[in-house]
């Protein structure tokens, strides 16, 4: 199930990759809980830069993040889908799924994405991406908190509209990074 939902979610956030063989677009949404972002480009790092160093990706979403999108169910997964992230499945229903990680320049998930819309999250620039992918709606939100660094965070959701998902990661996202201390 896991290596299942790993390459559907990299279908989302990954289309070039290998082993999954539909291209899914996306579309913007309604962006739920996030602030719409000014389209020009500005410092990616927001108000206050953030680190990575020494936060594992797997305490970005604890259990009680985690309550409001179904809670925790089982382990978290390490590296799932991607290096740097951590996945955990949600008891509210089977396949669903939450996770948050470190990942590529913001500007590279527009230029990889341009199906997403750009929304604004505690001050953060972010860029919000969701597709429906056999029958899980997953968003995606990329928030910049270093010219060269962004957190990525992930909700997947079996039966829920873009708009419910994408509000639902808002609370997510502004959780996760609130643990990152600053730079």
């Amino acid at each position: 199930m896991i290596r299942l939902r790993r390459c559907l979610t990299a279908l989302v956030l990954l289309p070039v990759l290998a082993g999954c063989s539909t291209l899914v677009t996306g579309r913007p949404v309604p962006a739920a809980g996030f602030a719409p972002s000014a389209p020009e480009h500005r410092d990616p790092s927001g108000p206050v830069a953030r680190t990575t160093a020494g936060t594992d990706p797997c305490t970005l979403l604890t259990p009680d993040d985690l309550e409001p999108v179904g809670g925790a169910d089982g382990p978290p997964h390490p590296d799932n889908p991607l290096p740097g992230a951590c996945t955990q499945m949600l008891g509210a229903g089977p396949g669903n799924s939450a996770g948050a990680g470190f990942h590529e320049p913001l500007d590279a998930a527009r230029d990889r994405q341009p199906e997403g819309t750009p929304v604004e999250v505690d001050g953060h620039a972010a860029w919000l991406y969701c597709a429906e992918v056999d029958g899980f709606q997953t968003c995606t939100a990329t928030t910049g908190i270093a010219p060269e660094r962004s957190l990525l965070t992930l909700l997947s959701v079996r039966g829920a509209s873009a708009a419910d998902t994408a509000g639902m990661l808002h609370g997510l996202t502004s959780a996760a990074l609130h643990k990152l201390p600053p730079a």
